[in-house]
C-alpha cells in the first residue's frame, strides 16, 4: 500500500483491492461520541466495541488527540483530525474515522479538513463513496461558532465528487422530535427528542439543502441506539 500527500492536503492512498460497499457484501457503519481516547486504555477499548458491533467504519467524536495523522494497527487503520499540537486547546475535540482491514483496503484518501470535521474517500463496484464524519458545536455554543461550523461543513459537503455516495456521519449535537411537515423526504417518523432543539434544526436546513436524510429518525430502534452522547449522569442524551 502506498500513500501520497494529494491537493489540498488529501492523503491519497493506493491499493487494488476492495471489499467494502459493494452490493454483495454488508457495510456496517457507526458514529460513537467516545469523549476522550487521551486516557490509557481507551483506543483500546474502541478497538474491542468496534469488534463487537463488527463494523468496518467508525466515525469518532471527540479523540482529544492533538494534530492530523493516520495510525495503523493490527486489525485496520485509524484516521483523526484535531487541534495544532503545542496550543492551548490541543486536547479538545477531535474526529476521526477507525477502519477495519477491508475498509482499510477499500481506502483511496483522506482529509483532515479540522478539529470537528474529516473525510474519507472508498472505492466501490459502482460509485466511489464519501464518508465525512463531524462533530458539531454544542446548544450552548453561540450562534457565531455554530455559523462557521455549518458553512465549513457546507463546503466540504459541496466539494464532493457529484458521482459519490455520501454518507455523512457524527455527534451533532442535536434533539430532533417526530414532526416531519413538509419535511417527509429529510426526517423519518422516529425522532427521539420530545422537541427539536436548535441543532436539531440547524441539520435539518443542511440536508434539506443537500438533498440528505436524517438516517436514525428513519428506524424504529431502541433510544440507546439512535443517539452518540450521553452525559455523564446519564440524565441527558443527544
Amino acid at each position: 500500500m502506498t500513500e501520497l500527500t494529494g491537493r489540498n492536503g488529501a492523503k491519497e492512498v493506493s491499493d487494488s483491492r476492495n471489499s467494502v460497499f459493494t452490493a454483495k457484501t454488508t457495510t456496517r457503519i457507526g458514529t460513537w461520541n467516545v469523549r476522550t481516547l487521551h486516557q490509557t486504555g481507551k483506543f483500546e477499548q474502541l478497538l474491542m466495541e468496534m469488534s463487537a458491533y463488527k463494523l468496518d467504519v467508525l466515525g469518532v467524536s471527540e479523540t482529544r488527540w492533538p494534530g492530523q495523522g493516520r495510525y495503523n494497527h493490527e486489525e485496520g487503520t485509524f484516521l483523526y483530525s484535531g487541534n495544532e499540537p503545542g496550543t492551548v486547546d490541543k486536547h479538545r475535540r477531535g474526529v476521526g474515522i477507525l477502519l477495519n482491514r477491508c475498509a482499510t483496503n477499500a481506502l483511496i484518501s483522506w482529509n483532515p479538513i479540522s478539529d470537528r470535521i474529516i473525510t474519507a474517500r472508498f472505492k466501490s463496484v459502482h460509485a466511489k463513496v464519501t464518508v465525512i464524519q463531524a462533530y458539531a458545536p454544542t446548544e450552548v455554543n453561540n450562534n457565531d461558532i455554530k455559523d462557521r461550523f455549518y458553512s465549513q461543513l457546507q463546503s466540504v459537503l459541496d466539494t464532493v465528487n457529484s458521482h459519490d455516495t455520501r454518507i455523512l456521519l457524527g455527534d451533532f449535537n442535536a434533539k430532533i422530535d417526530s414532526d416531519r411537515r413538509n419535511m417527509d423526504s429529510c426526517i423519518g417518523p422516529y425522532g427521539s427528542a420530545i422537541q427539536t432543539n436548535d441543532n436539531g434544526n440547524r441539520l435539518i436546513g443542511l440536508v434539506s439543502v443537500t438533498g440528505m436524510s436524517i438516517g436514525n429518525t428513519f428506524f424504529a430502534h431502541k433510544r440507546i441506539h439512535k443517539t452518540t452522547w450521553t452525559s455523564p449522569d446519564g440524565r441527558t442524551r443527544n
